[in-house]
């Protein structure tokens, strides 16, 4: 390829990247910067100024907003591992017995994505509610076993993150399962390898990338979560999400929720980065 070639090539490019790159600078990098700036700004101002402190950094941790925000990365990491643990099996045996049922499994786990967040979670409320609820009367009708209450427990919240975020798990997973060769797997039982051997080997190298953007996924939606606590949780925790609702919203503090806005947004970003390094994206698409 001549130099000519390369250049027009490149240009073509630059000139394809322009609309993604303004619409990431407008819809997303402005914005944080804007509530850096104001994270800075003294306590329950309402425009920006010169003034700054760091005063509202040092109320979110002496006035314990900490906890919320250790309450979220917890209940993340909980739901993210739990998700990967169900994922795996089911993102493997969907991929063997590719078929009509296979079709049919992965269809059923992806409808409820295309209905309400809030209509789901209600719809599992009404599941765990103690009198009337379906596995509470299932368990006494069927078993003579009485449970209580689940509804309104940090269980019944971890439960909701784990069935809304489980499909952003399994997809990546099964992309990622789309990349290890049978005819490799099948070399390597017939060399003698055992099934761990199989799994450490050949499928957990393969199958990193679709694993890593799904653990991502679930991470960030989980940890910025507010609706599972606030319908199956009840007031048994409080999220950094809410928080972050309650400074804005009631108690006009713009600074300070800003100041726990930026807080997640280090979080985040000290998780995703890191990882973004570790996926290939090339090899996951192919090129």
């Amino acid at each position: 390829m001549s130099k000519s070639q390369k250049a027009q090539r490149f240009d073509a490019g630059t000139l394809f990247m322009l609309p993604a790159t303004l619409l990431l600078l407008l819809g997303f990098l402005v914005p944080i910067l804007i509530v850096a700036a104001y994270s800075l700004m003294p306590e329950r101002s309402f425009g920006l100024s010169t003034e700054l402190t760091v005063g509202n950094y040092q109320t979110a941790f002496l006035e314990g907003y900490w906890r919320p925000l250790a309450w979220s990365a917890l209940g993340a990491f909980l739901t993210t591992t739990i998700c990967l643990l169900l994922a795996w099996p089911t993102a493997k045996a969907l991929q063997r017995f590719a078929g009509r049922w296979a079709t049919i499994a992965t269809l059923l786990i992806a409808l409820p994505i295309f209905i309400s967040e809030s209509v789901r979670l209600f719809g599992l409320s009404l599941f765990m509610m103690p009198t009337g609820g379906i596995l509470a009367g299932s368990l006494e009708a069927f078993f003579g076993v009485s449970i209580g209450s689940i509804l309104n427990t940090r269980l019944a919240a971890l439960v909701g993150l784990v069935y809304i975020h489980f499909p952003f798990v399994l997809f990546p997973l099964l992309l990622g399962f789309s990349q290890v060769p049978r005819d490799q797997v099948e070399a390597a039982r017939d060399l003698g390898a055992t099934p761990w051997q199989i799994f450490r080997e050949i499928e957990v190298p393969l199958t990193a990338p679709g694993a890593t953007i799904g653990i991502l996924l679930c991470f960030v939606l989980s940890l910025g979560a507010n609706a599972e606590m606030s319908i199956l949780g009840g007031q048994a925790v409080t999220v950094i999400a809410r928080a972050i609702e309650q400074r804005f919203n009631y108690a006009q503090d713009w600074p300070l929720g800003a100041a726990l806005t930026m807080l997640v947004i280090l979080l985040t970003a000290a998780v995703v980065l890191p990882l973004l390094r570790r996926i290939d994206l090339d090899r996951l698409i192919q090129r």
